[in-house]
This record gives C-alpha cells, structure tokens and sequence, in this order.
C-alpha cells in the first residue's frame, strides 16, 4: 500500500490542525511545490504524521496495514476537532483497519462517542408461521339447553359454531340448526348435522411467510444528548395483494440525555416492555428516566400507548432489575393504567416479577408471573384478575458474534383469558405465540436456535400439549391447533 494511498484519504480533507501556511517543514524529501506538501506539513505538525526517521518521508514507499492503522490511530485522537467530512474518511479508515488498531488497543467503537457521529443499526426477519385451526366437538347428547330452548320457545341457550382462530369463522346462524317446533331427537339430530357440516366447511389451518425490517440511527448530538429515529417495514410473500398490505411506520424517535452520573431521561416514541413483555411490549410515546448503577437499574415513566386500539391508553410505571449474584437476577415492575371512559370508581393496574439463573455452564432458567388487575372499588371485587406464568429453560447460547453457537429449549406458558388482546398487540407481545394460543391457554414449547454466520440466525419453535385452560361451556370440548415457527434473523 502507497503511503500517498492513505495519505491522500486522510490529506485531501483532514485539515485537523491549524493553517500549514507559516508552518517549518519536517520532512526533506518532501519540496514546498508537491502536490502534497501542504497537506503533509498540516498533518505532521499535527502530530498524525511522524515520517520515517524524523526527516525523512518517503511518500512512494510502501507501507504495512500496521504503519497504516498507527497514522489512523492517531487522526482518531484528532477528530473531535474534525468536520463531518473529515469524520467520514476517519470512520472509514477505521473500519477498514479494525484488526491492526485493535491490537494497537484502539477501540473502533470510540468513534461512536464523538459529537456529531450517526450510528445505523437494523435488523432483518423472514418469518414462516404455521397455526394449525382449533375444532371443538359438541356433547349434543348431554346439552340440555336444546330441550329448555324448545320448552320455553327461546334461543337464549343455542349452541355456537366453532370460532376459527387461524381462518374463516364458521356462520353462528341460529335458525340453521334447529326450529322450536321440533321434537328434541330432530333438534339433536339436526344440531349434530349442523355441526358436522361446519367442521368440514372450516378451514385446516393458515399458512403464511412475511419480513419485518427495522433501521435505526443514532446521533450523538452532544457530549450528554444522543438522538434516535427508527424505521419498521413489515410485509407478506405469499398473498397476491401483500404489497399492498405491507406498511411502514416511525417506531423509534427520541431524545435521550445523561442528565447526572448513571442518571438518563428519554423522551419522545419508544418501545416500553413490562417485565418479560407478556401484557406490553409495544411502541410508546413517553418520557422516561433511568438510573443505572453497578448491579441495579430503575426505569420509571409515563407513557401513551400506540398498540393498535390501545392508543387512548396511558401508563405510569416503574421497573427494577437487579444481579443478586454472579448467576442470578431479579426483576419487577408496576404500572397503572389510564382506561379512557372509565369510571371513577373503576382501577386498573399491571404487576409482575421473573428471577433469571444460570444452573452451570451450559443452562439458564427463566420464571416470570405478570398480572392484569381491573378492580371496582364501589362494588369492593375485581373486574379482571388475570394473570399469566411463564417459564423457560435453556441449553447452551446462541451469540450472534460467534457464528456455529446454538441453543435449544423448552417453555410453558399458562394464562388466564385477559382484557388486553394479543390481537391488538398487546397481551404476548414479548413471546411467540399467536392466536388461541396467547391466552386462556396451557401450552408447552421447544425450539432451537443457531447462528449460521456473524449476525445470521435461524430459529426454529413448535407448540405442544396445548389446551385451552377454560371452556367456553360445559358442553364443548375444544382440540387447539398447534404452531409451528421458523425465522430468520439478521443484524447489521
């Protein structure tokens, strides 16, 4: 590599010091009328230059990558007094001998640190999603509501059609099933026929493939004060009209300022995730200040939710974390939500908490217990009580920095039907399962994950053994279809 090669990068732009014009030149070789000359002199009374042997330059020698990355080096101490320009070329050279500074002991992450720096990180996801459809068989022997209907010429007890999780929803008309005037063995026979033929009308269960990109910059607007603003782009592959479908939104934009020492607030639209994220893990707009101490972080804020039919919704919260240990950690939350047209009698809160633990080398175990409380304080009861368990043990680690790590394991998730909808994006946000799976719900889980290449991952997960915890009547007996999930992920 030419030393004029990397000279020329730095040189043409990296007018770091002050005016070469009355400046002594160092260097022998190097005549006041080069084509370099001025640009030689400001770098090396700049101290980014030092020559050969104090004298000489010798512009046309080839030089290593390591005499490369020291001139690199040292225009990075310089470029807090660089322009964005100049930034520009010392970013690139940086990259580009990443290796040979490291070994300097130069981080290349420094850069990020200077004022007027922008940062782009992202992620890309191509998602395959199989959700099996749900049937549920009716007892029609047993249903006594049939006879009690015909007796007091009512439909006030009529059956209802399975509701389809993952395709169409079977027609609930009641007069297709039976009339008053029948006798209660035409009404179970024709019940029965009723229901068998909406079985094989329904769907077998919905198959689908989509991507999500997201891109983020950062900025360093001062010493304290960086700015976010972050772009998702979520669409489907395999419907004819997906492009049209496919939407984008402003998920990240924000300000955030160290406003003491381990002392930050952050303003503006974020993602809030409470706890393990099982009641919220969505796009907010908030403030929030956060304390970060050496084994101890405290969040706490006030947000607008943006979930889809949640955007009247606010949240005042506060959350903790905390390493009890070398291998253990804990974690609580609390939050009141503000319900718009709620009565003044009416609270509604969210709470929960999770311990982490590595068990050896190889394996970590996660627990977490998250609840939704709506409480009528007239009336001194709960509304709403739900409450969702969540556990996860797992065997090995899956670093997108070390391409061939893997990891597999299994999950079990038991909740009670909540008001917050995982159709609107809110209850199970910040875990995989979808449909009739994301609440009123027993269901176990196993999956894997291996990175494949730096910032590569693929991800396989499959449902089992799940059922619904309650059953919309005692006279229905519902099978939950099963999901199946493989994704792949890239960061950049």
């Amino acid at each position: 590599m030419k030393k004029t090669k990397i000279l020329a990068a730095l040189a043409a732009t990296m007018a770091v010091g002050a005016t070469c014009a009355f400046a002594a030149n160092p260097f022998a070789d190097v005549p006041a009328d080069s084509w370099a000359y001025k640009s030689v002199v400001t770098l090396a009374n700049s101290g980014i230059l030092q020559g050969v042997d104090g004298t000489h330059f010798q512009g046309n020698r080839n030089i290593t990558r390591y005499e490369a990355a020291e001139i690199t080096a040292k225009a990075m101490a310089h470029a807090d007094r660089a322009n964005a320009q100049q930034r520009a070329i010392i970013n690139k050279l940086a990259h580009e001998f990443a290796g040979e500074l490291n070994n300097l002991g130069v981080r290349v992450a420094n850069l990020e640190d200077q004022v007027g720096t922008v940062k782009f990180s992202g992620t890309f996801k191509v998602d395959y999603n199989h959700k099996a459809a749900s049937t549920r068989d009716y007892d029609v022997a047993n249903y006594k509501g049939i006879k009690d209907d015909i007796k007091n010429n009512t439909h006030d007890h009529a059956m209802q059609p399975a509701d389809w999780q993952s395709g169409e929803t079977v027609s609930a008309d009641k007069e297709q099933k039976y009339s008053n005037e029948g006798t209660y063995g035409e009404v179970k026979k024709n019940a029965g026929e009723y229901i068998e033929t909406a079985k094989k009308a329904a769907v077998t269960g919905d198959a689908s493939y989509s991507y999500t990109a997201q891109l983020t910059a950062t900025a360093k607007v001062s010493k304290n004060v960086k700015a976010n603003i972050g772009f998702k782009y979520k669409g489907t592959f395999n419907d004819a009209a997906g492009a049209d479908k496919a939407y984008a939104h402003v998920n990240v934009a924000n300000v955030q300022a160290k406003v003491a020492d381990r002392v930050s607030v952050l303003a503006g639209r974020h993602t809030l995730t409470l706890g393990q994220g099982y009641i919220y893990d969505n796009v907010v707009d908030g403030v929030e200040a956060q304390v970060a101490a050496d084994k101890v972080s405290v969040q706490a804020g006030y947000a607008k939710l943006k979930a889809k039919d949640f955007t009247d919704y606010k949240v005042g919260y506060v959350q903790a974390r905390a390493a009890v240990s070398d291998v253990a950690g804990i974690g609580a939350y609390y939050g009141h939500v503000v319900v718009p047209n709620e009565p003044k009698d009416a609270s509604t809160q969210v709470y929960g908490a999770f311990v982490q633990a590595n068990v050896g080398k190889q394996v970590q175990a996660l627990a977490s217990y998250e609840k939704f409380r709506a409480y009528d304080s007239t009336a001194k009861q709960a509304r709403d009580n739900s409450v969702a368990r969540y556990g996860k043990v797992t065997y090995g680690k899956a670093d997108f920095a070390t391409p061939k790590s893997w990891d597999v394991w299994v999950d079990y998730l038991n909740a009670d039907s909540f008001a917050f909808s995982v159709e609107t994006g809110g209850v199970n946000g910040g875990t995989w399962r979808e449909g009739d799976l994301a609440d009123n719900i027993i269901s176990w889980g196993i999956g894997a994950d291996y990175i494949f290449a730096k910032n590569a991952k693929v991800q396989f997960k499959q449902s089992f053994a799940s059922k619904l915890k309650y059953e919309p009547h005692a006279a229905v007996k519902t099978k939950v279809g099963e999901q199946t999930k493989v994704q792949l992920e890239f960061l950049f």
